[in-house]
């Protein structure tokens, strides 16, 4: 073998080590991405089955408090549980309704093979979703004398199981709380 067999096979070598590192790097960056995206949707989930439970069962705003109690009791070992976190979580839930998450889970799928147009065209789309703060209160003025505040309402739901399964894809026996 010449020296110059044996510069091309290091060559060779050297963009084949190159390309399995870009590889590494690249499931690196999928890996961190997809632990990501399952936390922010536990976020959703925990946020929403909150204010479900808030609606259906008539819990007051200081049921935070206990849940994160509870939560910080049976795994003193999980961190992030504060109130003010569920707070957070909650706040997060409504202010992404099902249907941006929906749109959000298309794109996703829209973007799994990306080119120039297909990123303009989703960019579009998403841009006609108002996702917006929210006010806390709205007033309703009936006279000048009686200024109404009301509580918008925590959160619309016609089914949290439906809501989960639709969300995350997957049966309800795998998102149970």
């Amino acid at each position: 073998m010449n020296k110059q067999d044996n510069r091309i096979q290091q060559k060779e070598f050297s963009e084949f080590i190159h390309a399995i590192g870009s590889e590494i790097e690249q499931a690196q960056v999928k890996l961190i991405s997809a632990a990501n995206v399952q936390m922010l949707l536990h976020y959703w989930k925990l946020g929403h089955f909150i204010l479900f439970n808030q609606k259906r069962l008539g819990w007051g705003g200081k049921v935070i408090d206990k849940i994160s109690k509870a939560i910080r009791d049976k795994y003193p070992e999980k961190k992030g549980y504060s109130p003010r976190n569920l707070i957070y979580m909650c706040q997060f839930a409504k202010q992404y309704p099902l249907s941006i998450i929906n749109q959000l889970i298309v794109v996703d799928k829209e973007l799994e093979t990306p080119t120039i147009p297909k990123v303009l065209s989703v960019a579009k789309g998403l841009n006609e979703y108002e996702i917006t703060q929210q006010a806390v209160a709205q007033i309703q003025i009936a006279n000048s004398e009686d200024n109404i505040i009301t509580q918008e309402p925590l959160a619309q739901f016609t089914n949290i199981q439906e809501t989960l399964v639709t969300i995350t894809q997957q049966p309800i026996a795998q998102n149970a709380f």
